[in-house]
């Protein structure tokens, strides 16, 4: 994979599968989609935790054990509810990454 690092290769499978995925909603179980792409899990962890954020227009929902999974969700949010959610989850001061990502 030349010129490509995994967690681009995780981040672009992730977003396929929400593109092809009805209601904009997939779960995921970790190390199945770790063996899937060739990775360890932690990769998946790291992934979701810093490219599928609220600020970057997803849900993350997570449950553990056997059954355990992973939900992403797109956030379907008009303009107005998009705004409040941005003013809710800055809290009293933000990064400068986080401004950019806004």
């Amino acid at each position: 994979m030349c010129g490509v690092n995994m967690s681009e290769v995780i981040e672009n499978f992730i977003k396929r599968m929400l593109m092809h995925a009805e209601g904009e909603t997939i779960d995921l179980q970790r190390n199945e989609l770790a063996s899937q792409l060739g990775c360890v899990p932690s990769q998946i962890n790291y992934v979701i935790s810093t490219r599928f954020t609220g600020e970057k227009g997803y849900i993350v929902e997570s449950r553990r054990g056997g059954g355990g999974y992973i939900r992403i969700s797109r956030m379907q949010l008009d303009k107005s509810d998009y705004l409040m959610h941005i003013i809710n989850s800055m809290g009293d001061s933000i990064t400068a990454s986080e401004a950019a990502a806004y």
